[in-house]
């Protein structure tokens, strides 16, 4: 468990669900209004209780939160493996897949501990390395994890078809 000057970091509990579907939602909307074409508001919660168990109960991922008196941040981390071809070492990495913090509650730490506890715990399951995805829409995420060290590995580019915005 880790602490900022005012918030704990630690792992995901079930009852913790509400208040992580809170801060996705708010990740959600962010991609919506950003990247249109590819995002869109579901009629229901997009990830159910179920899921977010799931989450909490595989080897393969791990949900951290940041408690200040209510959930203030949450990340999501999972392993992945290579391929399973003979160009490729085999191996199992980490993927810090989503992590956002309240925008009352940004630019105090709290960040920075959420990816390193989804770090800590990946070189734990043997990863040797962690790497994210961030959208070229997101420069302010882009600038974040790159403070944290994160570095450019390759960029994804995408044609839309005809009909495609």
């Amino acid at each position: 468990m880790s602490t900022s000057n005012e918030a704990t970091i630690r792992p995901a509990r079930l009852e913790d669900y509400d208040g992580v579907c809170r801060l996705m939602d708010a990740l959600d909307e962010l991609h919506r209004d950003r990247l249109p074409w590819m995002f869109t508001k579901p009629i229901d919660q997009p990830r159910s209780e179920t899921y977010f168990a799931d989450l909490l109960n595989r080897e393969d991922s791990a949900v951290f939160v940041a408690e200040a008196g209510r959930l203030v941040g949450v990340a999501f981390g999972r392993m992945r493996a290579a391929p399973d071809l003979p160009v490729f070492i085999q191996q199992r990495w980490g993927v810090l897949e989503a992590l956002v913090v309240d925008p009352a509650w940004r630019r105090r730490g709290i960040g920075k501990l959420l990816a390193r506890s989804v770090e800590s715990w990946a070189i734990r399951l043997g990863a040797p390395w962690v790497e994210v995805n961030v959208y070229e829409v997101n420069a302010e995420a882009r600038r974040f994890y790159e403070a944290l060290g994160y570095l450019p590995v390759s960029t994804k580019l995408r044609t839309p078809g005809p009909d495609a915005a």
